[in-house]
C-alpha cells in the first residue's frame, strides 16, 4: 500500500508540473492561479505561519507549470503588534531538484493598514499583472465576524448580547474570530477590523471560488455580497478553530484538475474535525453555488411575506443558532429552521428545499460546536432582527440581500 501511495504522489507531482522544461519559467497566461491571502498581524500569526508552511508541503506546480500558487502574507513578529513587519507577496513552487521554493516577489513597505480596501486591491492587482489568468481562486485566512460591521463589539448593544449568555463564559479552544489586525501591546492592544463589504469591493477580478477561512462567514448576507465576485463560496456558519482549513492538500484539490475540487476539500475539512475528540470536534462547512442564490432569496422572501406576523420577539429562542452559549456574536440563525419556526407550509418548505439543494451543494456539521447542539442545519445562517438591536437592524437594512427579501421592510 505504501508503494502504491508513493507512485500516486509521484504521478500527482508530474501532473501538476505540466512541465515544458523544469528550469524554464512559464511565460504565457496561466490556466489557474491559487491565491493564499493571509492576514495575521494579530494573535493568529503563529498558526497562519504554520498554514503557509503546510502549503509548501503539498504537491506543488513547478516554475514551468501553467498553474501557480501565490501567497500574500502579513504576519506579526510574535506577539509584537508595534514593530512594523512588511507584508510580502510570495510565489510557492516545486524547484528543479524537488525542493519547495518560496520566492518573495514583492515586499510592501510602509503599509500602515494592510487590511484596508486599498491594500487588498493593490496586492490583487499586482497578482493580476504578474500572473495573468482567466481562472483565479482565493483562500482568505484571518479573523472574521460574519457580516457584522467593524468593531461591532464596542457598540452599546453588545452588552445586551453578552448578557443573554445562559452560562458563564468557559475556556474554549481558540477560534478564528475577516481581516483584522492588532496594534499596541499588553492591555493597550487595539483591534482594527475591515468590513466584509470593503473586502468584497476590493477584489478586482472574477474568482472561480473563494474560501473564507474565518469565523461565522457562512451567512447568507455574506454569500449575497460575494455572489457577483465568485462562482463558488466555501464558508463556515459557526466559528472556525484556529487550526483552520486543510492546507497540505490545498494545492492538489485546487489545481490538479481542470477546475477546483471544492467538494472534496470541504469533505476533508469536515472529516478532520469530526475525527477529533472533546471540544476540538467542532466544525461546520458549506459549499455555496452563488449562481443559485437568487432562487433561494425568492423562496425565502415568499415565506417571509406569507408568515410575517409570526416574526415575533420570542421567535429566536426556538430557531437553530450557530453561536455557542458564551459567544458575544449572537446574531446567526439557521435560514431553513427560521422558515420552519415561522410556520411555513410543506409546499413552501419543498420549494425552499429545492432552492437550497441547488445553492448549498454540500454542508456538514459535527454533532456540536463546543456546547452548541447542531441539529437543524441547512449550511447558511441568516440574521433575525430584534427591537433591542437598533444599530444592527439599521446596518442590516442597507444590504442588497434585505432589498431582495424584505426581512426588514
Amino acid at each position: 500500500m505504501r508503494r502504491i501511495k508513493a507512485y500516486i504522489l509521484v504521478l500527482a507531482a508530474v501532473l501538476l508540473s505540466a512541465c515544458n522544461g523544469f528550469d524554464i519559467p512559464h511565460k504565457g497566461p496561466f490556466k489557474q492561479v491559487l491565491i493564499y491571502y493571509a492576514l495575521g498581524y494579530n494573535n493568529l500569526y503563529y498558526q497562519l505561519g504554520l498554514d503557509y508552511e503546510e502549503i509548501g508541503e503539498g504537491i506543488l506546480p513547478s516554475l514551468s507549470s501553467d498553474k501557480a500558487i501565490v501567497a500574500y502574507c502579513h504576519l506579526s513578529d510574535g506577539a509584537d503588534y508595534v514593530t512594523p513587519n512588511d507584508p510580502v507577496l510570495v510565489r510557492i513552487y516545486r524547484g528543479a531538484r524537488g525542493q519547495t521554493v518560496m520566492d518573495t516577489v514583492k515586499v510592501y513597505e510602509g503599509i500602515a493598514r494592510p487590511a484596508s480596501k486599498e491594500a487588498v486591491r493593490s496586492a490583487l492587482e499586482d497578482i493580476q499583472q504578474m500572473y495573468p489568468s482567466e481562472h483565479y481562486g482565493m483562500l482568505v485566512s484571518s479573523h472574521g465576524t460574519g457580516w457584522l460591521p467593524a468593531d461591532y463589539e464596542s457598540y452599546t448593544e453588545s452588552s445586551y448580547l453578552r448578557s443573554r449568555a445562559v452560562e458563564p463564559e468557559r475556556q474554549w479552544p481558540p477560534t478564528k474570530a475577516l481581516a483584522n489586525q492588532y496594534s499596541g501591546t499588553g492591555s493597550r492592544i487595539r483591534v482594527n477590523w475591515m468590513d466584509v463589504s470593503d473586502f468584497a469591493q476590493a477584489i478586482p477580478m472574477k474568482l472561480d471560488y473563494l474560501i473564507l477561512d474565518a469565523c461565522l462567514m457562512g451567512a447568507v448576507e455574506v454569500a449575497w455580497m460575494f455572489k457577483d465576485i465568485c462562482d463558488y463560496l466555501v464558508v463556515s456558519p459557526t466559528e472556525v478553530m484556529d487550526t483552520g482549513m486543510i492546507y497540505k492538500t490545498l494545492s492538489w484539490d485546487m489545481l490538479s484538475g481542470p477546475e477546483a475540487d471544492l467538494r472534496t476539500y470541504c469533505q476533508e475539512y469536515f472529516d478532520f474535525y469530526d475525527s477529533q475528540s472533546g471540544s476540538y470536534r467542532s466544525a461546520t462547512i458549506a459549499l455555496v453555488d452563488c449562481s443559485a442564490l437568487g432562487d433561494l432569496a425568492d423562496a425565502f422572501a415568499r415565506i417571509l411575506s406569507a408568515h410575517r406576523n409570526a416574526l415575533v420577539p420570542g421567535l429566536i429562542k426556538t430557531v437553530q443558532r450557530y453561536y455557542y452559549n458564551s459567544s458575544p456574536y449572537r446574531c446567526f440563525y439557521d435560514l431553513r429552521d427560521l422558515c420552519v419556526q415561522l410556520g411555513a407550509s410543506q409546499s413552501e418548505l419543498a420549494t425552499l428545499d429545492e432552492a437550497l439543494s441547488r445553492c448549498v451543494l454540500y454542508h456538514a456539521e459535527t454533532p456540536t460546536f463546543f456546547d452548541l447542539p447542531l441539529e437543524r442545519c441547512c449550511g447558511l445562517s441568516v440574521y433575525i432582527p430584534e427591537t433591542v438591536r437598533p444599530r444592527l437592524n439599521a446596518f442590516y437594512k442597507q444590504f442588497d440581500w434585505n432589498d431582495r427579501v424584505r426581512l426588514l421592510p
